[in-house]
């Protein structure tokens, strides 16, 4: 498989009237195409920082140090606007806790992951790609015709990971 994403010795803080506040340190990680990855750890420990670090999206906060390359091309040296049109929620994603939340009660998983593709310009077919995005998550093909209230708070979650 090739590398798809490699975070190496990144830095990020937030600049405070008190000083540097260390939010990410020293972290370090690849990814091959294909895989996903979960990052846990307690309350206030810089998840949530590392994963904007990544999406370049850091109110308040700024990559003091460390490289971050996608598909071998460094995504700090992107512009703004490059990273938003070759990256930036296209083939780097980030889901928040409570994400499942925002999943429209009136229109079933199907509608809803329809309406993602639509909405970054897919042209393929919706049906396939859709079937194996469910699928590429665990779920089975029958949750497609769901509602979210039918469904358990770990499969919402996979739903907008598949969205993801």
């Amino acid at each position: 498989m090739a590398q798809f994403l490699l975070v190496e010795d990144l830095n990020t803080h937030y600049i405070t009237e008190k000083g540097h506040v260390h939010a990410v340190e020293n972290v370090s990680f690849n990814l091959e195409n294909g895989e996903s990855i979960g990052i846990a750890g307690e309350s206030a420990c810089g998840k949530s920082t590392l994963g904007l670090s990544i999406i370049r999206i850091i109110p308040g906060g700024k990559i003091i140090s460390g490289k971050i390359l996608a598909d071998g091309e460094s995504i700090l040296e992107l512009s703004e606007e490059e990273f938003d049109k070759k990256q930036r929620w296209k083939k780097i994603s980030m889901v928040f806790q409570g994400a499942m939340n925002s999943l429209d009660p009136v229109f079933t998983v199907y509608r809803q992951l329809s309406d993602v593709l639509k909405q970054h310009g897919f042209e393929g077919d919706y049906s396939d790609t859709i079937k194996w995005a469910v699928r590429s998550v665990g779920l089975k093909e029958d949750v497609l015709q769901k509602y979210p209230h039918e469904l358990s708070g770990g499969m919402k979650q996979r739903i907008v990971i598949a969205m993801a």
